[in-house]
Formats: structure tokens, C-alpha cells, sequence
């Protein structure tokens, strides 16, 4: 099943639509979408080729190997109610792209147009494997520089999931405070901090924040000697 094909099947389920969705491709669409329900509804990160895609798109998996401008993109479309559509088009770019550029409206929608066209299973395991790498990078690797793992309650399974944000201004300035801090409140230096790798980025916020935890908690210790 074609990954198009496969995001309008996956609306129509959600809005209870499927007649509909049916009437509206073709027969041959329809036996795609037969032969390929049934990966769609249970899909799993078994083995699957994806080499022509890596050979056809710049790959991004590894969140570490992105800019701070993707990343944060990333983190977006991962929260908007998880739209696949836009995740796939960040992860996969076009094989020219030397750097992260999604400014180019008219370029955007015919690599979109290319990502409806390829295959939805192997679409499904490029997603699983960059969601993985998320989840290791940042609940595990750098587990409390963006994000916290939740400790599990005795007899529940750990679970990872994001601090809650305080107030929603922090929820809307948090990755403009981030670039800000990053470029040390420099406005001519933002640029240069959305370009920068995360690999660089997270070792850097990595740092600040355990520095910052020393001071803290030195602080309260000399604070607690005068008491």
C-alpha cells in the first residue's frame, strides 16, 4: 500500500468514513488496501529492505544527526496529534539537500507528492526506528536535559513521557528560550544556533544543566552550614 493511500485510509477510520473512502479510489487501490490492512492495523518493526530509500532521500533516524531547527520541527509534528505526513517529510529529504531547508513552499509539495508514492510498511519502519532513537536519546542517553523519565510506580512498567510544562508560556517560549540560552541572549546569533547539530546541542544543554544542579546544590549546602 502506497503511504498516500495509507494516510487517507487512516483518516477515514478515525472519522468512521471507510464507505466513503472506499467509493472514492480505485479498484486497483482498493486490492492495494486489502492486501495491506492488515500490516496497517497491527504493524511491527519486523526486517524490512529499506535500502532504496536512503539511496533515493537524505535518512534522518538519528535525532542527534539533525539540526536544532529539524529537531525542534520534529517535536511539532510529533506533538500535533502525531501527524505522520509531516514527520515523514522531515525525516526523509530530498538527496541535494545538503542542509535541513524546508523554506521552499513549491519544493515541498512535490517532495511530498514523492513520499505519497513509496511504500507504507517501509514508511511505517523508518518511522519506528527514528521513534526508537528518540526515545533512547532523550528519555535514556540525555534522559533530564529536554525531557524526564518518569520513574515506574512498583508493579507498573516504566514508562517515558515529557516533564509537564509549568503554565502555557513556558510551553510556547520553551525552544525559543532554549536557542536564546544557546546563543548566549545574542540575537545575531540565532541563526548560527538553529543550524547547529544536536549532537552539539544536547552535550551543551547536557552540561548547563548538571553545572546549574552543582551550583544549586552547593548553594543549599553553604546554606545550610550558616543555619
Amino acid at each position: 500500500m502506497k503511504f498516500g493511500l495509507k494516510l487517507k485510509l487512516n483518516e477515514a477510520m478515525i472519522n468512521d468514513t471507510i464507505d466513503d473512502f472506499v467509493k472514492s479510489i480505485s479498484p486497483a487501490e482498493q486490492i492495494d488496501v486489502m492486501r495491506g490492512v492488515d500490516a496497517f492495523i497491527e504493524p511491527t518493526l519486523r526486517a524490512v529492505d529499506a535500502s532504496y530509500l536512503y539511496e533515493r532521500y537524505n535518512v534522518y533516524t538519528d535525532i542527534l544527526k539533525m539540526s536544532l531547527t529539524q529537531f525542534i520541527l520534529l517535536e511539532y509534528a510529533i506533538k500535533a496529534n502525531f501527524d505522520e505526513a509531516k514527520i515523514m517529510s522531515i525525516i526523509l529529504r530530498p538527496k541535494d539537500e545538503p542542509d535541513f531547508d524546508n523554506t521552499d513552499q513549491e519544493k515541498e509539495e512535490a517532495h511530498m507528492a514523492m513520499l505519497y508514492e513509496e511504500d507504507s510498511l517501509t514508511m511505517q519502519f523508518i518511522l519506528k526506528s527514528l521513534m526508537h532513537n528518540r526515545d533512547y536519546v532523550l528519555f535514556t542517553k540525555f534522559d533530564g536535559v529536554i525531557y524526564s523519565k518518569i520513574e515506574p510506580v512498583e508493579g507498573e512498567e516504566e514508562q517515558e513521557q515529557e516533564e509537564q510544562v509549568e503554565d502555557d508560556f513556558t510551553a510556547r517560549w520553551f525552544w525559543y528560550s532554549v536557542v536564546r540560552t544557546l546563543a548566549n541572549e545574542d540575537m545575531q546569533k540565532f541563526d548560527y544556533v538553529y543550524g547547529l547539530k544536536m549532537s552539539d546541542v544536547m552535550v551543551e544543554m547536557a552540561y548547563r544543566v548538571q553545572l546549574s544542579q552543582r551550583i544549586e546544590a552547593e548553594r543549599r549546602a553553604e546554606e545550610a552550614r550558616r543555619r
